[in-house]
């Protein structure tokens, strides 16, 4: 049975019965699902019998995993990257399915002032005030990072920024150095910010400014256990994974 039969199958019947070889399944995904996605498979394992391994990273580092040959039955990024993967033949056409939007927002540590940023003059004077400013980094293929530097350089203000600009891994990490005190002002997408204890949540950015990710994911066109990881695929577009998604600050959106 092809993939995409599978997958078909198993939207219309929820997920199968657990199966008496159970798979072990790999699941690349951007980082900012993180929190998200983490607890889900406890569900499906007992449901399924398969497990489930997550390798999180930001959008760039999962496209080059992909690329470089690891083994994985589904990948979770935005539409560009998983496109790529499609046009080289690592994920299975027609296969992918939007999972959530996310938008990007600033957020202080927790018991300090909150500075409005209820509009883009406001948000510049907040960026501005603050001491230190955190943030992904865009060399290592965050989409987050990569957006905001070109923002700063778009605002005229990151030649004021940069002496205070501190970079991190990902979007999560920079809130995570917020919150024990390294960073004054953090900037990164919601979802990564919502579950640091000790970062406050400002809100979004200001709408002229925003920048919207969706997050969708594919099958792989080599995974090991392709009904199964399409039972997984339908399984996070259940009622369960829309709710954990909902919680973490992401919109729901339909697939194309």
């Amino acid at each position: 049975m092809s993939p995409i039969k599978a997958w078909l199958i198993a939207i219309s019947f929820g997920f199968a019965a657990p199966s008496s070889h159970a798979a072990d399944l790999v699941v690349l995904s951007a980082a900012a699902m993180k929190t998200a996605v983490l607890a889900l498979p406890d569900g499906f394992t007992a449901a399924t019998g398969d497990h489930v391994r997550f390798i999180f990273g930001t959008a760039g580092f999962i496209r080059d995993k992909a690329v470089g040959g690891e083994v994985f039955d589904l990948v979770i990024v935005p539409p560009a990257p998983l496109a790529d993967l499609v046009k080289r033949d690592l994920v299975v056409d027609g296969s992918q399915r939007n999972l959530g939007l996310v938008r990007l927002g600033a957020a202080v540590r927790a018991g300090t002032p909150h500075p409005a940023i209820d509009s883009a003059e406001a948000f510049k004077a907040a960026i501005r005030a603050a001491r230190s400013v955190g943030m992904a980094d865009p060399a290592t293929g965050a989409t987050s990072g990569i957006y905001l530097v070109k923002m700063l350089e778009q605002l005229g203000l990151m030649d004021e920024v940069r002496p205070k600009l501190k970079l991190y891994p990902e979007g999560q990490t920079a809130m995570e150095a917020m919150a024990r005190g390294e960073v004054d002002f953090g900037l990164g997408q919601i979802s990564e910010i919502m579950p640091i204890v000790g970062a406050d949540l400002l809100g979004p950015i200001p709408e002229s400014l925003q920048l919207k990710t969706m997050y969708a994911a594919g099958l792989a066109k080599r995974s090991p256990a392709p009904e199964q990881a399409a039972r997984l695929l339908a399984y996070l577009q259940g009622e369960q994974a829309l709710a954990s998604l909902k919680a973490q600050g992401f919109e729901i959106a339909p697939s194309p």
